[in-house]
């Protein structure tokens, strides 16, 4: 798989001092505050964080932002506890996928998700395709609207993963 160089919204090159070369917005990756701007703030494709770019790094990075605007509303100190965590089916083809979980310190690794009873991870399978499937509704109906899902929470969980020794 090859993913082309892509960049930031047009409009931060144009803001001195707000973003990088290609048009991301330079933020703290544990608290997703500028720099050097405290009143801004970034997630998702318009943030320059080492994490992917896909929806559930955005939705584990939007609690983390909330939580982070609240502190800073209140003169409390930043929680930069934000781990860069990714969770994600990925389709294979031929109505398989694969689930990976995985974040800034951790390559994807094989064990289970959310625990060691949990669903399989790195595995490719005609199952976790239609777990992609099944996930549309409480996606949409839960975690867009901000209810919390059990198991799917902000930090990356450790519990059911075999970490492989080099």
């Amino acid at each position: 798989m090859v993913v082309p160089l892509h960049g930031g919204a047009a409009y931060v090159g144009r803001s001195e001092g707000l973003g990088d070369e290609l048009g991301f917005i330079s933020v703290d990756q544990h608290s997703l505050q500028h720099s050097d701007r405290p009143e801004v703030f970034a997630i998702g494709d318009a943030a320059d964080v080492p994490a992917s770019k896909a929806g559930s790094v955005a939705h584990f990075e939007g609690e983390k932002l909330a939580h982070n605007i609240g502190r800073l509303l209140t003169g409390e100190p930043l929680d930069a506890s934000y781990d860069g965590h990714a969770n994600c089916f990925v389709e294979t083809g031929f109505h398989k996928a694969l689930l990976i979980d995985f974040n800034y310190d951790t390559e994807p690794l094989p064990g289970h998700f959310p625990t060691a009873m949990g669903l399989p991870l790195l595995k490719e399978s005609h199952a976790h395709h239609l777990g992609k499937q099944a996930f549309e509704w409480p996606y949409l109906h839960s975690l867009l609207p901000g209810r919390e899902l059990p198991g799917v929470g902000v930090e990356m969980p450790e519990r059911g993963k075999r970490h492989i020794r080099a």
